[in-house]
């Protein structure tokens, strides 16, 4: 079974962003399936709270499998840098599962593991193993305790001894409220404190390290139903960002601005949520006429698959379309992803199942 991710949408002008866009051109967008969505403000805040690594697929280890297979492998071939073919990678993704979940992630090429990622029965990662000579902390252990509600990461050198730890610390509702970094063991290289108000976002942040102190205030407005309006970020009493939240039926809206030291804004983002669909825009401001933008960026996105991806420069418009396709096998689990950019192959995934 083949499915076709390249959905045909109208193209989105751009000028909905220089123009600031009104409520119901917004209600255009999402009409007709063009949403606006960014992250970067979202990112700022969200911290990592779970130590998951940054190289590996958080859909693909924590999406069940079917069928109960007992492995499966990923080979990739796509364009590299200046190639004029497609090529096949030298690195095989092994995937070691139980009971439909991945407990095991080995990064093979040539017969040699080149790093290997253990999970615990919650999906949250155990140990990290890298075999190249020149990684600097070879293991990675990760340490849960659910009594004092922390999370500990412990990276060791070649001779075993801990070269940094880092502990994070939950409330009674696992909302993070502190983060502590430590040179080995013990000796404190970096705090940030966290304090929650009754809706359950961060009201004040302060980060302690290197002799200095930072502290970031966040503002809020709420709804007479609890629905966040208005948040507005000071970094030592200095306006940093602000975002206003608009709600719909089916979707959400997010305008985000960030400002610099001078009190001017720097860029602005629109957000749009709706269901798997979404279109991240960025436009930075001229640093001569803050009402102008000198670029801007949109990627439109089903899932984690991208659809179109558009720069607007000073060198010109640029505009790349992708299309994603899966084969099935008769479980149900996807077997072949191919990617094509502007109608042309650039990248397939085979994933071999072993039931």
């Amino acid at each position: 079974m083949v499915v076709n991710n390249g959905i045909s949408a109208p193209k989105l002008s751009i000028n909905v962003l220089y123009a600031m866009i009104s409520l119901s051109r917004i209600r255009f967008c999402i009409a007709t399936l063009l949403f606006l969505c960014l992250f970067g403000y979202a990112k700022a805040q969200e911290q990592n709270i779970d130590f998951f690594p940054p190289e590996l697929s958080k859909a693909l280890i924590t999406q069940p499998t079917e069928g109960n297979p007992r492995s499966y492998t990923i080979q990739t071939q796509e364009y590299t840098d200046k190639a004029t073919h497609i090529s096949l990678s030298e690195v095989i993704q092994e995937y070691l599962l139980e009971n439909n979940r991945i407990y095991q992630v080995n990064l093979n090429a040539r017969k040699t593991t080149l790093a290997s990622y253990t999970f615990d029965s919650l999906i949250r990662i155990k140990a990290i193993r890298y075999f190249t000579d020149d990684a600097p902390t070879p293991w990675i252990f990760y340490q849960y305790n659910d009594i004092e509600n922390t999370k500990t990461e412990l990276r060791l050198r070649r001779d075993s001894t801990v070269y940094t730890k880092t502990v994070l610390t939950f409330n009674e509702n696992d909302l993070l409220i502190s983060r502590k970094e430590y040179f080995g063991e013990s000796d404190l290289k970096s705090e940030q404190r966290f304090v929650y108000n009754d809706y359950g976002d961060v009201e004040t942040e302060v980060s302690l390290g290197n002799q200095n102190q930072s502290t970031y205030v966040y503002e809020y407005q709420y709804s007479s139903e609890g629905n966040k309006l208005m948040l507005k970020k000071f970094n030592n009493e200095k306006l940093e960002s602000r975002v206003e939240y608009q709600y719909f039926s089916d979707s959400s809206v997010q305008i985000s601005t960030e400002y610099g030291f001078n009190k001017r804004p720097k860029s602005q983002n629109l957000t749009v949520l709706q269901d798997s669909l979404r279109v991240e825009i960025t436009g930075y401001f001229s640093s001569i006429d803050t009402t102008e933008y000198r670029s801007s960026f949109k990627e439109l996105y089903v899932g984690e698959d991208l659809l179109e991806y558009e720069s607007r420069t000073i060198n010109g418009v640029f505009v790349n379309r992708f299309k994603t396709f899966y084969e099935y096998d008769s479980h149900g689990n996807w077997i072949k992803r191919m990617t094509y950019e502007n109608n042309k192959l650039i990248k397939v995934e085979n994933r071999l199942f072993r039931y």
